[in-house]
């Protein structure tokens, strides 16, 4: 196998635990069931023997039986295990797939997070499969999901970021909690939205239930009192039944009122099971950073701390679907189950409702904080970059993107400052200009979100970002490819006025007009970013826009990638060369593929 990294010889380990444990647990679950199935039988034995030959076996029946509901909730107990150690072999033969390489499409890829037309996040593959949410975001709650999707979005301050990057290096070896999470809570692929709690917590107070409760117990008491005096043959029937069908009414009227709380309850209780461990892990997992002690304070125990608080409420929404039950439900409706235990939920929203949602971004930070760190755990070459104020500036030694395989990534050194501010980047088709802009923006992204980089060093101020990568036309928008360009490069020179400077990433820059307009339309952008105190990198196959290095008022340097025939085979090395390209491959692909073009 030759050298195997820390991570892979770890969750291997675990891998192999857990699969012992399933073959272990299971034979046990297999041994039991047969042993019910044989008392089972047993016990329908001795009801003949007791039923039709009247032998006096009533005692072994009722021991019998009594062993049969021991052996049920062993069976259940046994049962719980196994699915528990099941989720372990599926979380750590995951985790060894992520190491592998394998991870598209493996988790939720945070699609429905996506803002529509944002300055970088389709141009730099920050949701949707293959992209960085799927690969980095581990959590398990929506609050976790929305919260790391925020942080890739929205670039922190510098102070931020280093408290992110304390909390998160404290959290890499926390391989136990991380596990106790994801064993406790039943995985799925459903993307990490905003969630019925949080929806259900933002809503204003409603009237409280105290009078609608009064007239239930009135009711009941009239259905008792009117029951007990048919019985004696005082009353007729008919004054037990309106007794019941006034309480129909008045859980009918309830559940119109306040039915959000049924809805709610529907989605909560799946997200309250989800956010126990989370919750527990958060309280005891080693780290003594700031921000986890923050994060703890707002969690913390008491009379108003998150565990216990939700927990009740968690009680009380299963006590409300309990009152779906068929077998409950005209118990439920004789005595307004549903007034009940939906003033007891309404009166738990209007005392919690705003600790939740500051429980809730607790959780969602704490998830982000952790998926940052089970990355880096498994990326131990991977640096924490330097963040500091300052006048801009990004430079990154042998930087690559975060996605690629790590066999193929090939790292480039990469300065911005003020001596240098754009990089003007010519070279060949596939020759890797594209995958520097989108290794640059990853690295940017992650960098400002609090967590690791592929690069061997990375230091860099506080930047907005923006990239015009693969733009496209629109049928249904009747816009052109030029047109959608443009329209980001003045969303992307707005964006260059506000307070904190741009990081701009250009590909094939105004490649859709001809020469004469794309060679003094580019130097006019260009021009006009730099004038804004931006950085940026550039990449074109017009080899007339590189002569905007050449002037003297342009902080600006010509960098090319180059490529080279072996034989009929195109190679490339991705290095990243200081000058223009001399070369252009165009041609020579038109002829491979069998295109009667000319030498």
């Amino acid at each position: 196998m030759g050298n195997v990294s820390v991570p892979e010889q770890e969750y291997a380990r675990r891998l192999d635990h857990h699969g012992a444990a399933v073959r272990k647990t299971d034979k046990l679950h297999r041994g039991i069931g047969w042993v019910r199935l044989l008392v089972l039988i047993a016990i329908i034995g001795l009801l003949v023997a007791v039923f039709d030959r009247g032998l006096p076996v009533g005692w072994v029946l009722l021991l019998a039986g009594a062993l049969f509901i021991g052996l049920t909730i062993w069976h259940q107990m046994v049962e719980l295990r196994l699915e528990r150690s099941r989720r372990g072999v599926a979380f750590y033969e995951k985790a060894l797939r992520r190491l592998a390489g394998q991870w598209r499409g493996s988790g939720p890829d945070g699609h429905a997070l996506a803002p529509e037309d944002h300055v970088f996040a389709a141009d730099l593959g920050v949701f949707g499969p293959g992209s960085i949410f799927e690969l980095y975001c581990r959590a398990v709650t929506p609050y976790g999901g929305r919260t790391f999707a925020d942080w890739l979005l929205r670039p922190a301050s510098a102070s931020e970021v280093r408290s992110r990057q304390k909390a998160v290096q404290s959290l890499i070896p926390a391989i136990e909690a991380r596990e106790a999470i994801a064993l406790a809570v039943a995985t799925d692929r459903r993307p990490p939205t905003e969630g019925a709690l949080q929806r259900w917590c933002g809503q204003p107070p409603l009237a409280p239930l105290r009078r609608m409760q009064i007239l239930s117990v009135l009711c009941l008491v009239t259905f008792g009192v009117s029951l007990a005096l048919f019985l004696a043959g005082v009353l007729g029937g008919i004054f037990a039944l309106a007794s019941v069908l006034a309480q129909v009414v008045l859980i009918g009227r309830v559940r119109k009122s306040h039915g959000h709380a049924l809805h709610a309850g529907e989605g909560a209780l799946a997200e309250l099971a989800a956010l126990r461990p989370v919750l527990a892990q958060a309280h005891t997992v080693a780290s003594t950073s700031a921000l986890m002690g923050e994060l703890r304070g707002v969690l913390a125990r008491g009379p108003r701390a998150a565990s216990p608080a939700l927990e009740s409420l968690r009680r009380r929404f299963e006590l409300l679907d309990s009152g779906h039950n068929l077998m409950f439900v005209p118990f439920a409706l004789l005595i307004g189950w549903d007034i009940h235990i939906l003033a007891s939920v309404e009166r738990w929203r209007t005392r919690f409702s705003q600790d939740t949602l500051r429980w809730l971004q607790a959780v969602g930070c704490f998830e982000a904080l952790l998926s940052l760190a089970s990355h880096a755990y498994e990326a131990p070459e991977e640096i924490f970059p330097e963040i500091r104020e300052g006048a801009p500036e990004f430079v990154g030694l042998d930087l690559a993107h975060p996605l690629l395989p790590r066999e193929d990534a090939v790292g480039n050194d990469v300065r911005l400052d003020a001596e240098s501010a754009l990089l003007l980047v010519s070279g060949s088709n596939m020759s890797g200009k594209s995958t520097l802009l989108r290794s640059i923006g990853a690295c940017a992204i992650l960098a400002q979100a609090g967590g690791t980089v592929r690069a061997s060093a990375l230091t860099m101020t506080p930047l907005s970002l923006g990239a015009s990568i693969g733009t496209e036309d629109s049928l249904l928008d009747n816009r052109s490819r030029f047109q959608a360009e443009i329209d980001r490069l003045a969303r992307l020179l707005a964006l260059a006025d506000g307070e904190r400077p741009l990081l701009f990433l250009l590909d094939e820059l105004l490649s859709g007009t001809n020469s004469h307009d794309r060679r003094i339309g580019a130097e006019g952008v260009l021009r006009a970013f730099l004038s804004r105190g931006s950085l940026g990198v550039a990449t074109t196959h017009d080899l007339a826009i590189t002569a905007i290095a050449d002037a003297d008022d342009v902080a600006a340097t010509n960098v090319h990638f180059e490529d080279h025939f072996s034989g009929d085979e195109m190679q490339f090395d991705y290095r990243l060369q200081v000058g223009v390209v001399t070369r252009s491959n165009a041609l020579a692909l038109m002829r491979l593929v069998g295109l009667p073009v000319k030498d």
